[in-house]
């Protein structure tokens, strides 16, 4: 009995001794109110986890040639979609975009020519309505 009122007693001493503090967030991040001095820490840890980073390693002629593909690949689909192109074969250098008509529409076969990859896409396409000059 003596040894639970020391025990006892000894828990009770404890545990005014100890005292309950606030727990305050400090945020890490400087967007959010954290120190300034973590920014280029942050951003470099984001930097190295980043398996799509952009480099822009690439020479003028390179650059220019995507740019003009992507222009190409960009008036065959607004030519597709406004019904101006029915069928054909366009080389872009790097791709080859077939047009065929379908029942319902367009079909649109693209060939990636390095990887050898090719990619379908069926286009509906909707007639349009004359459009009448009523005033």
């Amino acid at each position: 009995m003596k040894n639970r009122m020391l025990l006892a007693g000894g828990l009770i001493s404890f545990a005014a001794l100890t005292q309950a503090t606030e727990l305050v967030y400090t945020p890490v991040n400087p967007s959010f109110g954290g120190s300034a001095l973590n920014g280029s820490f942050l951003l470099n840890k984001a930097q190295a986890q980043n398996d799509n980073a952009r480099t822009n390693d690439k020479d003028f002629v390179t650059r220019f040639q995507e740019s003009l593909e992507r222009n190409i690949i960009n008036s065959i689909t607004r030519g597709v979609a406004n019904g101006e192109i029915t069928d054909g074969v366009y080389d872009t250098g790097d791709f080859r975009v077939e047009v065929s008509p379908t029942a319902n529409g367009v079909m649109l076969t693209i060939t990636n020519l390095e990887t050898g990859d090719v990619t379908v896409i069926e286009m509906p396409t909707f007639p349009t309505a004359p459009t009448t000059g009523a005033n």
